[in-house]
């Protein structure tokens, strides 16, 4: 039962929000003593972290937002875009980031008007990201500034040096060799500290490490999310002086198309953004885009599509560029791209093309459809997936079937094994028996895809992006998850009995009822990560914006009573469950190879684990952690069992559940 809170707990976290308290503080300064009406004067939005707080450059790196302006009164002035000072290099876990800590000031222009007097007010709201080691946290702040026409304004200090923008740029030249651009320092310079991209045609790890050898500066391409055959090609480092300055690269040899298929037969994946999208559109090329995320199932499993010869081929023939928009962390943006199509969740594939509409395919991906869609926007023609032209009550159908082929997806395979167990001890048990167990654990399924749709529903209407298998996001309730696989694959593998507990309930180790209901929400829990055929659709449909309360609950129960359809099926008619082989030697052997996959689902949610959580260092102890509980579960096997004295089976429990205790609130506490 402990394990089964731990559980609820974990999935209950996800509707906690936690609110950072601003730790920078932003307000507008004027640099200019003397303003004078048809000049420019100098402005700049000051920003001041506390310790360990940090704000992004406009190149933010890996990570981060920069901060922006909104004018809402300029006072008749016109105003510059933002110049920027030299940023730092920040290297979070792995994670490169390019940042200001503690004071920095960020320059505007102003422009004065030849007819101005007196004082100009001028009004806007600046926007930031604050970001520590703990997490980011985004700000608004409206803010003013006077400033008197004359000579009477009081200036704070900066340095021009910092300031690239400000001071004379250098020019240089630069070539490809395969994926690596090599860059000559220019003439007399010595220039050895961190050149920064001002944009992304070389990645913030190639940034951190660059190279630099002689009269030479080499930087991989390798994984750049823009190319070289477009816009200028900056970089931004430090003097030896202190200061910072601008140089300018022109490459001397044309730049290969890094994101381009290779032949004919193979294409590579580029990371999505909206500049890379509307560049390709922009070009008359048709773009594929796949949103995703390594916790989602269904769209790894999607991804087999993408290694059929005849969709390769179809993708090279129409010279497609695919794009992939990676929402493992729930990207704001990505999360905006997707509600322009109506939908709060993935997977999602979409094909696009310059004056077309947009063609949206099913959630679960056959290769068919894709090389249908492409021929379609190929030929100007408008593409709608059969699968969503469906009237209401073959939603009902598809939810139902899909409810049904769950039972045969990835993420509820390790629960099957339980089930059969369960089922075959009741082979030879009163039909009664049976019965009310399969209709408890249906009760079960049903109760939990209710309740899941009512989190659903209550989260929609506070404004939050959500959608099938969610959970999967919150890190909680993954290591929860991860947690319960490991403690159940022991005690299958024979570690340790669990006895009546939730997860010995689960397993069908024991014949109250109430273990028949438990093991429905556990399936519920496992089955969200997966999407079945049919389903994926389905749910698109039911998780819409435009849906009704009472639409989205129906839909929920369907897929409900899809889901337990089987093993009611099973309960209801004796002679079907009279086939399962009656109980033996056989289900020792069965019930200890079924821990297999259960270790194998919980390797996968420690991979999920990995993709949520930047912190390599906790993930290393979760690894550790996970250890240290399958040590307290045989400990618990092998000094608790039934021939031990008594005073050995309580020094083994206690030992046993402060090692698991301990290890829970460590990993809980730290969770990042």
């Amino acid at each position: 039962m402990r394990c089964f809170a731990l559980s609820l707990l974990a999935f209950t976290g996800l509707c906690s929000h936690l609110l950072g308290a601003v730790r920078t503080k932003v307000d507008l300064v004027n640099l200019t003593p003397e303003i004078k009406p048809g000049q420019t004067a100098l402005i700049a939005a000051r920003f001041r972290c506390d310790p360990h707080f940090h704000i992004y450059w406009k190149n933010p790196g890996d990570a981060g937002q920069a901060p922006s302006v909104t004018w809402s009164d300029k006072a008749g002035t016109t105003t510059s875009e933002f110049i920027w000072p030299g940023p730092g290099l920040l290297d979070q876990a792995g994670v490169m980031n390019f940042v200001y800590e503690a004071e920095s000031l960020i320059l505007i222009k102003v422009s004065i008007p030849d007819s101005a007097r007196g004082d100009l007010l001028l009004k806007g709201k600046i926007e930031w990201l604050e970001c520590d080691d703990a997490g980011c946290y985004p700000h608004e702040k409206e803010v003013t500034l006077a400033l008197k026409v004359g000579g009477q304004n009081d200036a704070y200090k900066y340095d021009p040096k910092l300031y690239a923008e400000l001071n004379p740029s250098l020019a240089t030249t630069g070539e490809i060799n395969g994926k690596t651009l090599r860059v000559t320092v220019p003439a007399g310079q010595k220039l050895k500290g961190t050149w920064f991209p001002e944009r992304n045609f070389v990645t913030p790890n190639a940034t951190f490490k660059q190279k630099h050898l002689g009269d030479t500066v080499d930087f991989s391409l390798v994984d750049a999310t823009e190319t070289l055959n477009s816009g200028p090609i900056n970089f931004v480092t430090k003097t030896a002086e202190g200061g910072f300055v601008n140089i300018a690269v022109k490459i001397a040899a044309p730049a290969q198309r890094l994101d381009a298929p290779s032949n004919s037969s193979h294409g590579e994946w580029t990371p999505w953004s909206l500049e890379a999208q509307a560049k390709a559109l922009a070009e008359g090329k048709i773009v594929y885009v796949d949103f995703t995320a390594r916790w989602c199932a269904t769209c790894q499993v999607n991804k087999r599509v993408y290694t059929q010869e005849a969709v390769l081929k179809a993708l090279a023939d129409h010279h497609v560029v695919m794009l992939k928009a990676d929402w493992t962390k729930k990207d704001a943006v990505i999360a905006a791209e997707l509600n322009k199509y109506g939908r709060t969740g993935i997977p999602l594939n979409i094909i696009l093309k310059q004056g077309q509409p947009t063609a949206i395919l099913s959630e679960a991906l056959t290769g068919g459809e894709v090389i249908s869609a492409l021929e379609a926007v190929a030929a100007g023609k408008p593409y709608q997936a059969s699968s969503i032209t469906h009237p209401f009550v073959i939603w009902l159908l598809l939810a139902f079937g899909g409810g049904i082929l769950l039972n045969l997806m990835p993420c509820v395979f390790p629960m099957i094994g339980l089930k059969v167990l369960a089922f075959a001890r009741e082979a030879g048990a009163s039909r009664h028996t049976v019965i009310k167990n399969g209709l408890l654990y249906s009760a079960g399924v049903i109760v939990s895809f209710i309740t899941l749709a009512g989190l659903i529903i209550a989260l929609k209407a506070s404004g939050s992006s959500v959608g099938w298998g969610f959970q999967m996001q919150s890190p909680g309730f993954v290591l929860g998850t991860c947690v319960l696989m490991v403690v159940l694959g022991l005690s299958l593998a024979g570690t340790f009995e669990i006895g009546s507990s939730f997860a010995g309930i689960a397993a069908g180790a024991g014949d109250a009822g109430v273990g028949s209901f438990f093991s429905g929400i556990l399936a519920t829990a496992v089955a969200t990560p997966c999407t079945a055929p049919g389903l994926g659709a389905a749910l698109g449909f039911a998780m819409d914006k435009d849906r009704s309360t009472s639409e989205t609950i129906l839909f929920f129960t369907v897929i409900g009573l899809g889901m337990a359809l089987p093993y009611l099926l099973l309960s209801i008619f004796p002679r079907l469950a009279a086939l399962l082989p009656r109980p033996g030697e056989w289900m020792e052997t069965l019930k200890q190879a079924m821990a297999f996959p259960l270790f194998a689902y919980a390797l996968y949610l420690l991979w999920v684990l990995n993709a949520l959580v930047d912190d390599a260092g906790w993930v290393r102890d979760a690894s550790l952690g996970l250890a240290l509980i399958a040590a307290s579960c045989w400990i618990l096997g092998r000094w608790a069992a039934p021939h031990r004295t008594d005073a050995e089976r309580r020094y083994g429990r206690i030992t046993a559940g402060l090692i698991f205790v301990g290890t829970l609130v460590y990993l809980f506490g730290s969770l990042p």
